[in-house]
């Protein structure tokens, strides 16, 4: 998967690169003052006080690399997806577990090694996972392990 990276340029803007994504950009556009450069390829922010938090905010669910330069600016920095997407392992707080003990986001997780050695494509293994889960639901059929 593609990161997200934030650093300044060399007049001071902070400059923004992500892989793109029509639902990702749409988020950046709310940000005011924000600028496409469609030779390099980035998005740039000027310098103004809280701008690096705005940004951050559309960037939260996704994985961030920021310049060392930038992270003082911003106290307690999160600079990363507490649950990046290849870490399916991972539980959250407060998700409802079924009654074999796994969350429901995690309860295919067979699946989803079966299609990743199969070498089905990210998109495809999503899908399996977001219809059988769907069905799962519709039948009030509780995953097993």
């Amino acid at each position: 998967m593609a990161e997200t990276r934030i650093s300044k340029d060399e007049f001071g803007r902070i400059v923004g690169s992500f892989p793109y994504g029509p639902l990702l950009v749409a988020k950046v556009k709310t940000i005011e003052g924000r600028r496409w450069h469609p030779v390099e390829k980035h998005r740039s922010f000027p310098k103004i006080e809280g701008m690096l938090e705005k940004i951050l905010k559309v960037f939260v669910n996704e994985n961030v690399k920021i310049d060392p330069s930038l992270k003082g600016t911003v106290p307690d920095l999160q600079t990363t997806n507490p649950y990046p997407p290849h870490r399916w392992g991972r539980e959250r707080e407060g998700v409802k577990k079924l009654e074999s003990g796994l969350s429901p986001k995690f309860a295919f997780e067979d699946l989803r090694r079966e299609l990743v050695s199969r070498k089905y494509s990210y998109k495809d293994v999503k899908g399996y996972i977001y219809y059988n889960g769907a069905i799962r639901n519709e039948l009030g059929v509780m995953a097993t392990q």
